[in-house]
């Protein structure tokens, strides 16, 4: 709580009334908020009300709407009603592929209202890894070794080694029913077990095996990026996560600012800037120690769970976005602005949930060096602090009543039931 938070960044003027519209905040979308709310962006929370959004305790948001329980679409259904009820055009900021999703299929009507951070003309392939991984061999970016094959096919193993991370192509409602996040399988009777399933519920439905390149949490880098309607990356951000959960394979539960060598800046830039993407976006790599490479982890195309980091760090990448559409005279000043490598992220959840001493000994060390950023604290964030810390409070102990009721393999439990959203 003793988090020390740099105020340099311009001030809105308050005759602009073009409001951020965040869509239903999680850890990312908390982020997305602190990042804003200081600086005088007018904010609403378009969130749901079970299970439990945060958004609505935050003092930086001046108005949120609740989403339905129900319906596909819903999202979209929400903003067009929200839309003429404005005072001027919004800029929608998604922090989930779900989201993102909605905004790509709704993208002509949303733009009467919004400023819509996406590039429409790429759709639904921006979330698969099977596109993604193409553009990364034509442009010369590493990936690790991996195969795509569709559910209820034998996928050919040749020249990949085991364990393996197997994981659908993309997530998105289009793509069929909800399936896992991703599993690791440790040898060929586990492979067999896991197609088996595949097979019986995903059938048709396009996969990827892949190798899982050694090494820990710490091995994973994250270049964070602008990009502005042309395409053109503006601003850029890097990091690493340090620790995550589940502890082997999952969302950062510490991370830090730290510099990368340029030739992974360049392999970000290139992708991005080659597919024309538009908005915020996550390109995570990992590093590679056996013939020391960073290959291409996957493209996300919106804000991640960490994201207020980048901020801390100097780099503000959602006030450039909202600067980039409604208030272009800031961006000069934004731009300019240099990564600062002081500070690291911590989520207190997914640290009480991990219970690992390992984590606990990093977490003291850290800091007595660097400035500690919490995921869910802000100075005068006293009723969101207390709301998420009750809700959490809630949350570990279901979920480890759940573990002794219904333990789970090794095979499934670092993928079943965790969601990729916030990554």
């Amino acid at each position: 709580m003793q988090t020390r938070w740099f105020n340099s960044t311009p001030h809105l003027p308050q005759r602009n009334q073009k409001p951020a519209v965040i869509l239903d905040p999680e850890t990312g979308g908390i982020g997305l908020i602190h990042s804003l709310g200081p600086a005088g962006v007018p904010i609403v929370c378009v969130e749901r009300r079970w299970p439990p959004r945060l958004g609505r305790f935050s003092r930086f948001v001046q108005d949120t709407v609740f989403l339905p329980r129900h319906g596909q679409g819903a999202l979209a259904d929400v903003l067009l009603a929200l839309g003429p009820r404005l005072p001027d055009r919004g800029v929608l900021f998604p922090s989930t592929d779900e989201q993102l999703e909605q905004l790509i299929e709704h993208y002509e009507a949303l733009t009467q209202y919004y400023f819509v951070p996406t590039n429409p003309r790429l759709g639904r392939s921006l979330f698969q890894k099977s596109w993604q991984y193409a553009l990364a061999k034509q442009l010369g970016v590493p990936t690790p070794s991996h195969v795509h094959f569709r559910g209820g096919e034998v996928p050919d193993l040749n020249g990949l080694r085991f364990p393996l991370i197997l994981k659908p192509v993309a997530r998105v409602v289009q793509e069929g029913a909800p399936a896992f996040r991703l599993r690791v399988v440790k040898d060929l009777d586990a492979l067999k077990r896991s197609l088996g399933d595949i097979a019986r519920h995903h059938s048709g439905r396009l996969f990827q095996l892949a190798e899982n390149i050694p090494g820990d949490s710490s091995t994973l880098v994250t270049v964070g990026s602008y990009s502005n309607r042309e395409g053109k990356v503006l601003a850029s951000y890097t990091g690493r996560k340090l620790t995550q959960w589940p502890f082997t394979h999952g969302s950062a539960s510490i991370a830090e600012s730290t510099n990368l060598p340029e030739e992974v800046i360049a392999y970000a830039r290139r992708l991005l800037e080659t597919a024309g993407i538009h908005g915020i976006t996550q390109v995570e790599f990992k590093f590679d120690s056996r013939d020391r490479t960073y290959k291409l982890i996957e493209i996300n195309g919106r804000t991640w769970s960490w994201i207020k980091l980048a901020t801390a760090s100097g780099i503000n990448l959602p006030l450039i976005q909202y600067a980039d559409f409604a208030w272009p005279e800031a961006l000069p000043e934004l731009l300019a602005s240099s990564q600062r490598n002081d500070c690291f992220f911590v989520f207190d959840y997914h640290v009480a949930l991990n219970r690992n001493p390992q984590e606990q000994e990093l977490l003291r060390s850290l800091r007595q060096s660097k400035r500690v950023i919490e995921a869910m604290w802000y100075p005068g964030e006293w009723k969101l602090w207390s709301a998420h810390r009750l809700l959490a409070t809630a949350k570990v102990w279901r979920k480890r009543l759940r573990s002794l009721l219904t333990p789970q393999t090794d095979e499934l439990q670092t993928a079943e039931g965790q969601r990729a959203k916030c990554k």
